[in-house]
């Protein structure tokens, strides 16, 4: 009987993906402590990798628990359940109000293992939207992070994780591979050593999206990934690496290789391979970082002087860093800044626009300060209902919904005006 009838098929989540792409994103999402973390659980299992504790500056000795108190020195608690998640990657895209009621019903939808498993048509049917508006809403939170979040089934999650046809081919034979390997074996029309390759690769996929995640806030310590440094002449870049990777000696390589062992060269080749790709992703990461912090620098002088914050597009930085709008927005959901006027998520310094008469742009947190204004100007025995304020809005060519405008006003802590006579 050939081995690989025997083998089980038991899918699994690791840091090495089939697709290097997958693997330099994984990476730059991923902050500096849970890089640290991963960095130094894969060198353990590759012999041609070797990290290195990097001493830092006393200045970047600035991890923090997260309280509610204290907005600059210490941010506000980050939750970490999937649906907080994915609604702060799409807070830093462009949308309307119809796509964003149609994406927070999606996410109604998700189930325990991070699927969609209504149809399209279904659902704009609920919504009395058309299904192409759905259809759209649901690819966009297919770009967002984790990889295969809102797929239909385990098949098309796993497919979102890879660009290996043999991989892909194998994906839609998974039910055969569990109850007929040698019949799967067939049907892909692959050598038996391509075909427990492809296997192997699978088991190194994620096959529920949700895996991770948890309904339930809990505290969460981190530290600044990128730090802005006033100097003289201006402000320095400085990202946080407290870990360095690279390649130790090659000569058990060199050993392997030419031990005449198929299975010892198939492991060096291999390990060599993932070896190679994470170093590879290792300095992109510090490259984007960079650039991050950069272009912040730049273009938040004024905060960063005391001023106040301009909030970047999503598309115009995508285009200036030369990534994708969605690699963006997954970066920015992780990340933290350390500036002269305290610690800040970079998603702070990204806002959804919205659009006035004139094509002047307003960010949410200007919006927000309307209300704001208008609230503190009200009289106390008649005070300003959404609807109001969603007039005196429109008055200054601002049009937003009563249902948005709730929204903020709860964000801002504000109670409804029954509750504020």
């Amino acid at each position: 009987m050939n081995n690989f009838i025997l083998q089980k098929l038991k899918l699994k989540n690791t840091l090495f993906l089939s697709n290097k792409m997958l693997l330099s994103l994984k990476l730059l999402t991923a902050n500096t402590l849970d890089l640290e973390e991963e960095i130094n659980k894969i060198v353990e299992e590759n012999p041609f990798l070797e990290a290195e504790t990097i001493v830092v500056p006393e200045y970047r000795n600035v991890r923090k628990k997260y309280t509610e108190e204290d907005y600059i020195e210490n941010y506000e608690i980050e939750s970490r359940s999937l649906k907080q998640y994915l609604i702060d990657q799409f807070n830093a895209l462009e949308y309307d109000d119809l796509k964003e009621k149609i994406f927070l019903y999606l996410l109604d939808l998700i189930d325990q293992h991070g699927f969609i498993r209504s149809e399209v048509e279904e659902i704009a049917k609920d919504l009395k939207v058309l299904p192409e508006n759905v259809k759209n809403v649901l690819e966009m939170l297919k770009t967002l992070d984790p990889p295969g979040i809102g797929s239909k089934d385990m098949k098309e999650a796993l497919k979102c994780q890879t660009d290996d046809q043999d991989v892909r081919i194998l994906i839609d034979l998974l039910d055969i591979i569990h109850k007929n390997p040698q019949e799967a074996l067939k049907r892909s029309k692959m050598s038996k050593e391509k075909f427990e390759k492809a296997l192997s690769k699978i088991k190194n996929l994620n096959p529920y999206p949700a895996n991770g995640f948890y309904e339930s806030s809990y505290t969460q310590y981190v530290e600044p990934d990128i730090f802005i440094v006033r100097k003289d002449n201006g402000y320095e870049v400085v990202l946080n690496d407290r870990i360095d990777i690279k390649f130790s000696s090659l000569e058990f390589y060199d050993k392997l290789i030419h031990s005449g062992n198929q299975s010892y060269i198939e492991f060096a080749k291999l390990k060599y391979v993932q070896a190679k790709n994470l170093i590879e992703a290792f300095l992109k990461r510090r490259e984007t970082l960079l650039k991050f912090g950069k272009l912040i620098a730049e273009k938040e002088s004024d905060f960063l002087d005391g001023g106040k914050s301009v909030p970047l597009k999503v598309s115009w930085v995508a285009t200036e860093l030369g990534i994708s709008p969605s690699t963006v927005t997954r970066t920015i959901s992780s990340k933290y800044i350390k500036t002269s006027r305290g610690i800040y998520h970079l998603k702070f310094f990204f806002e959804r626009f919205l659009y006035k008469g004139d094509h002047q742009e307003i960010s949410r947190n200007e919006i927000k300060e309307k209300i704001s204004s208008y609230i503190s100007k009200e009289g106390k025995k008649d005070p300003l209902s959404d609807s109001k304020i969603e007039e005196m809005l429109m008055s200054e060519g601002i049009k937003l919904s009563r249902r948005v405008i709730t929204k903020y006003r709860n964000e801002l802590g504000i109670p409804s005006s029954s509750k504020r006579k």
